[in-house]
């Protein structure tokens, strides 16, 4: 049996966050939705520097402005300690991350979605929204990404509304996680 993690980036992960980054540049390439859930790494000019600005987000230090406090993990799967995903979660959301952006942002390695991976990491995810005391938990995916949908819908979501953003059509769910907590009591 697979066993997976949410992990903080760390310097262990740099080459395999980058071959990460590669996938996604060759495989997603023109999605709406290529580096959602990645927090800016295509951005950065090293793994280094992305690791610092990560460590800043986290602590609301040095936030891009309309940028809020967020936590952004690894998924680790154990047994080989490949990176699986990568994982966003703001801490609180601002008027347009009310409208399209969401508590949760993810996305999984090219080589391993279709596995089920996506819904183990929004899972672990929640569970680090529970810690933040986010009870109410807002996703949102871009109307052609089925996949992310699904994911959302497989883990709770509550389907609101969809929204126009420019050319975007997002989907939003919430994820009511003391409703999540009382099923599994």
């Amino acid at each position: 049996m697979e066993n997976f993690k949410l992990i903080n980036p760390s310097l262990e992960y740099k080459n395999e966050v980058m071959a990460f980054l590669e996938e996604v540049n060759l495989i997603d390439k023109g999605y709406p939705w290529q580096y959602a859930g990645m927090s800016r790494l295509e951005d950065c000019n090293s793994y280094e520097e992305w690791i610092k600005d990560k460590e800043n987000e986290k602590n609301g230090i040095n936030l891009p402005n309309g940028y809020v406090p967020a936590s952004t993990y690894l998924l680790v799967r154990t047994n080989d300690n490949k990176v699986i995903g990568i994982c966003n979660i703001r801490h609180t959301l601002t008027d347009f991350l009310l409208n399209y952006g969401g508590h949760i942002g993810y996305t999984i390695r090219p080589s391993e979605r279709r596995k089920g991976y996506g819904i183990i990491q929004l899972e672990k995810a929640l569970e680090k929204c529970n810690d933040l005391n986010i009870d109410k938990v807002l996703i949102t995916c871009n109307e052609e990404n089925i996949a992310s949908a699904k994911t959302i819908e497989k883990c709770c979501g509550e389907y609101e509304n969809t929204v126009h953003k420019g050319d975007e059509i997002l989907r939003r769910y919430w994820i009511t996680l003391s409703k999540i907590n009382n099923i599994h009591r």
